[in-house]
């Protein structure tokens, strides 16, 4: 929440220094519950308390701005236009109180200025988004709604209309700023993927590397490993030679005892 100063005394943006206290007058006698009376110059409706006519002609275009950043960006604006916030306590404080006692939806700001004071203070919600309420967006959003109060004759309603059209923009900036976080982190996971696939693939491939199957040696033998195996062979054959003949004497041997 923001408060910022605006030049005082403030009319209308269809009145003139006089009217002021005309109003003013009128605005002791008017009743609470009135939507849109123009002969005393307040007008109160869902979105909008201005007691001092500042809006004046521009009451429906600035309307037309809070259903159009509603539907746009899910921000329900209020605006309040006192004379005098009548109060000890700080203005931020004060805009604070009257908000969060409305019981806001979710994303709710108010534009509270008290013309008389020279006091201008944007309040949001605390069951709104992160972006929203963030110090830099409410910050953006004082400095929008001061702009139009700068010039020789304020502009109240291009006040409001600025400060609606900064909404717009920031919750756009937001997005993408979301947007991009996202791509990041699922590039960030992506190459983790990476990173782990190759170091698995080197792991196995230096593993298997280390366990290769032996070759037959194709070195030639030595004379001597010739020699030995020559002998066994040639043992080996004799040995067979051996058994073959002494099959059929065991076989006359074992017919004799018959």
């Amino acid at each position: 929440m923001t408060m910022m100063w605006i030049t005082a005394p403030a009319y209308g943006d269809n009145s003139d220094g006089g009217s002021t206290d005309t109003n003013s007058s009128s605005n002791d006698g008017s009743s609470s519950g009135s939507s849109d009376n123009s002969d005393s110059g307040v007008t109160i409706t869902e979105n909008i308390t201005d007691t001092q006519n500042l809006l004046g002609s521009h009451v429906s275009e600035v309307s037309d701005a809070v259903a159009n950043t509603e539907r746009e960006t899910g921000v329900h604006v209020h605006l309040l236009y006192l004379p005098t916030f009548g109060t000890k306590l700080a203005p931020q404080k004060w805009a604070k109180n009257v908000l969060e006692s409305m019981e806001p939806k979710p994303n709710t700001v108010l534009l509270a200025v008290a013309s008389n004071d020279g006091n201008l203070v944007v309040a949001v919600s605390s069951n709104s988004d992160e972006w929203l309420k963030s110090q830099d967006t409410v910050d953006k959003l004082s400095e929008a709604a001061q702009q139009p109060l700068m010039e020789s004759t304020p502009n109240w309603a291009g006040s409001a209309t600025a400060m609606m059209d900064q909404i717009v923009k920031s919750q756009k900036t937001s997005t993408s700023s979301s947007s991009v976080r996202i791509g990041i982190i699922v590039m960030a996971a992506v190459l983790v993927v990476l990173v782990i696939v190759v170091v698995l693939m080197v792991v196995i491939r230096v593993r298997s590397g280390g366990k290769k199957p032996r070759r037959a040696s194709k070195e030639p033998l030595s004379r001597r490993e010739r020699k030995a195996r020559k002998q066994a062979r040639e043992q080996a054959r004799k040995e067979l030679q051996g058994d073959i003949q002494e099959t059929p004497r065991r076989t006359r041997h074992s017919r004799k005892h018959e």
